[in-house]
C-alpha cells in the first residue's frame, strides 16, 4: 500500500471520529455510534494481527508477551463495545476513554505521515 493512501485513510478515519464526536456529544442521534466505531477500530486492530499470529505459528517467529499488549487492548475494546451494543452495559466514560485514545493515536500517525519523508538508499 503506497503512503499516499494510508494518509488519506487515515485522514478519512480522523473525519469519521470528529463527527461521530460531534454527533454524539450534542446528542443529534440515538444510534451508539461510540461503541460501534469503537468496534470498527479494535476489529480493524486486530485483522493487523492475524497475519502476525500466523507468523508466530507457521513460521515460528520468536515473540513476547508484551507484543500482544495491543491486540489485548483491541480484544477489550470488543468485549466493551459488543456488551454496550446489545444494551448490558449503559455507561459512556470507557467509551469515551477508548475513542480519545484512538483519536490520539490517529492524529499522531498521521501527522507523522503526513511529514516524514524518507530517501531511499537504492
Amino acid at each position: 500500500m503506497k503512503d499516499s493512501t494510508i494518509v488519506v485513510l487515515v485522514w478519512c478515519a480522523i473525519v469519521a471520529h470528529i463527527a461521530v464526536g460531534v454527533l454524539t456529544k450534542w446528542r443529534r442521534t440515538d444510534l451508539p455510534l461510540l461503541p460501534l466505531l469503537n468496534l470498527i477500530v479494535a476489529l480493524c486492530v486486530l485483522g493487523y494481527w492475524i497475519p502476525r499470529w500466523y507468523s508466530y505459528i507457521a513460521k515460528g517467529i520468536t515473540w513476547y508477551a508484551s507484543d500482544q499488549l495491543v491486540p489485548l487492548y483491541a480484544v477489550v475494546v470488543c468485549v466493551l463495545s459488543g456488551v454496550a451494543l446489545t444494551g448490558r452495559y449503559r455507561s459512556a466514560w470507557p467509551h469515551w476513554v477508548v475513542f480519545a485514545v484512538d483519536a490520539c493515536a490517529l492524529i499522531v500517525f498521521a501527522v507523522f505521515m503526513s511529514t516524514f519523508k524518507m530517501k531511499r538508499l537504492f
